[in-house]
């Protein structure tokens, strides 16, 4: 059993594997004043010969997340790298522990008028990647625009 009390940014990594009773609770972190939540919940799919693997979890405080900054950009890395920013390391069973997987999670805040491109993923084409629009007015990917929250692959 584990557990952990998280957020501003934190990361609980769980995997699965053979087993786990996973519930969720949230606990006030601030008792006198709003306590906003965004979560992002990603299940990725094990690979057969991992689906009964040993559970795994870990905690990542956002103090100690990799980040790119640069001027109008913040990019935090959750998993996989990039400009040579690597992301702590997963869970050992993880489908992200496994450099061939090419899993990357990562958040990306880009200020108006500001610019940040992607780099093409390490497996190229056989990579599936997708991008989720959550939060802003409008952003442009590929050269097309989005006002909308959406997700691109």
């Amino acid at each position: 059993g584990n557990s952990g009390r998280y957020g501003h940014g934190d990361l609980q990594w769980m995997t699965a594997g053979g087993g786990i009773v996973h519930g969720e609770m949230f606990p006030l972190v601030n008792r006198h004043k709003p306590n906003p939540l965004r979560l992002f919940q990603i299940w990725i799919n094990l690979p057969k010969r991992s689906k009964m693997v040993t559970p795994g979890f870990k905690m990542h405080w956002a103090e100690n997340m990799p980040r790119i900054r640069r001027e109008g950009v913040e990019v935090v890395v959750y998993a996989g790298q990039i400009e040579g920013q690597q992301a702590q390391a997963p869970p050992p069973d993880s489908y992200a522990a496994d450099p061939a997987a090419d899993v990357a999670i990562l958040t990306i805040d880009v200020a108006p008028g500001a610019r940040f491109v992607i780099p093409p993923a390490a497996g190229g084409a056989a990579t599936n990647r997708m991008l989720y629009f959550v939060e802003g007015e409008a952003v442009t990917v590929g050269g097309r625009a989005l006002t909308d929250k959406a997700m691109v692959e």
